[in-house]
């Protein structure tokens, strides 16, 4: 008789996180008055933002053909992406293809989920589906937003440093550049490098990365300030400058100020050692890599601008990684705590005042929000600092090493 028997396949820790998010996702996509009590609405149209980026790719059509008119150029006036997605017309794509563009993407983004988030244990596993059926990655999968696109266009990056070559890192690269040409802020998934295993072939990779990125940007120029554009923050926003303001700055010193504070509180947790372990250690390349990518993404949105909740999709690359080090690190400990936590705070707020506030005036909700963010956003803070501080780390680290390697010491 065996003495341990194998795991019964239902039982799977990867069986239970792909069963348990496919089924909280579809069960709220398929209940449009539960999605309302969490606020996450469709506004009538089944997977808006595909609809709206083939919009503009039908007005660019327009406007090459000279046939274009005032609507044409309203629908490429809030194009908020590069001209790259205009190829999508090369392949005869048009507004009325956006429910099978938009469920391609959400596919593609599941199938990029479980193929680069595994959890080890059962326990993790139910974590795990408490992130992605999270009303964030709910509202990007409604809307078919293209950070699901992005996601899966990076996770190739992910998967191919698992391992590294010559050949992967090519792939690692074209991943990285193409998701930059699309939509500008996966600029910052270049620090992903910095995980190369060996010195000189982690700067040569970095340099190159380096170089890639920077003429892709630079091709970009006359496009980037599509990126950049006002998002009232409300329920379902990411940025680092929401609470200053809700604590009374003007937007634009809240820019700065948020800088300097997330730099110097991550200086402080780098060097009191509290976020130590994500540089260049000898185990899980996998999971660090995973971990670099998702921080970079999020930090590096967090202090951007003012972003809509689906940017926490991302978030689901530090998940595993942080469950594995929650025992040895208090840091990693916090977030694993604090995760759960933050993607879901907006929507029991949402729930609650519809369930037991249903006739507020609109100018009541609007104190209640600020009220509960001048309390929530201390905790999306606390998790930023963290990301930040082990980037720092890592930064600092793969400094030291190089120039241990470039500026040998003399003896």
């Amino acid at each position: 008789m065996n003495p341990n028997p194998a795991r019964p396949p239902l039982l799977t820790p990867r069986f239970l996180f792909i069963a348990g998010s496919l089924a909280v996702l579809l069960a709220l996509t398929l209940s449009p008055a539960t999605r309302a009590r969490l606020g996450v609405f469709d506004r009538g149209q089944w997977f808006l933002d595909a609809h709206s980026v083939l919009g503009a790719n039908d007005a660019e059509r327009k406007v090459v053909g000279a046939n274009a008119s005032g609507h044409d150029q309203m629908l490429l006036e809030g194009h908020h992406y590069s001209d790259w997605w205009f190829g999508l017309r090369l392949l005869g794509l048009t507004q009325r293809d956006a429910f099978l563009v938009g469920g391609g993407w959400v596919l593609l983004f599941l199938l990029a989920v479980f193929a680069t988030v595994k959890p080890g244990s059962r326990a993790e596993a139910l974590w795990l589906v408490l992130l992605t059926g999270s009303p964030p990655v709910l509202l990007g999968v409604i809307r078919a937003n293209s950070d699901l696109l992005i996601f899966a266009v990076l996770a190739v990056a992910v998967l191919a440093l698992r391992f590294v070559s010559g050949r992967r890192l090519v792939l690692a690269f074209a991943a990285v550049a193409l998701a930059t040409g699309l939509k500008f802020y996966p600029v910052a998934a270049g620090l992903v490098f910095l995980q190369v295993p060996g010195v000189r072939r982690m700067l040569r990779a970095t340099g190159w990365a380096a170089g890639l990125l920077g003429a892709v940007v630079a091709s970009l120029s006359t496009q980037l300030h599509r990126g950049i554009f006002h998002v009232e923050p409300e329920i379902y926003t990411l940025g680092g400058r929401i609470w200053l303001m809700d604590l009374g700055l003007a937007e634009q010193p809240a820019i700065l100020v948020s800088l300097v504070l997330l730099a110097a509180a991550a200086g402080v947790a780098a060097w009191r050692g509290w976020t130590t372990g994500l540089a260049r250690a000898e185990d899980d390349l996998g999971g660090r890599v995973a971990m670099t990518l998702g921080a970079a993404l999020l930090v590096f949105c967090f202090l951007g601008t003012i972003n809509f909740g689906y940017r926490w999709v991302f978030a689901l690359w530090l998940a595993p990684w942080l469950w594995s080090h929650r025992r040895g690190s208090p840091a990693a400990r916090a977030a694993v705590w604090l995760l759960p936590l933050i993607l879901w705070h907006d929507g029991f707020l949402c729930l609650a005042t519809n369930l037991w506030f249903p006739h507020l005036r609109q100018e009541q909700y609007d104190h209640i929000l600020v009220a509960w963010r001048l309390v929530t956003e201390p905790f999306v803070w606390l998790v930023m600092i963290l990301l930040a501080g082990w980037l720092l780390d890592l930064v600092l680290v793969c400094g030291r090493e190089a120039c241990a390697v470039l500026f040998p010491a003399r003896r």
